[in-house]
């Protein structure tokens, strides 16, 4: 499991999460892998949950 702190401002956490899971579908790891906010997703600091399925 990877843990990915998102600090901003602007509180695009949602746009880091589709980033995520855009390169895990370019690289072909899409289904393997699960990526979730473990924080609320609109707030200035969001913890993103990535697991390795």
């Amino acid at each position: 499991m990877l843990i990915i702190d998102y600090h901003s401002k602007r509180r695009m956490a949602g746009f880091a999460i589709g980033i995520i899971k855009g390169l895990a579908s370019y690289f072909d790891e899409g289904e393997k892998v699960s990526v979730l906010p473990a924080t609320e997703p609109d707030a200035k600091r969001v913890q993103i949950r990535v697991q390795f399925l």
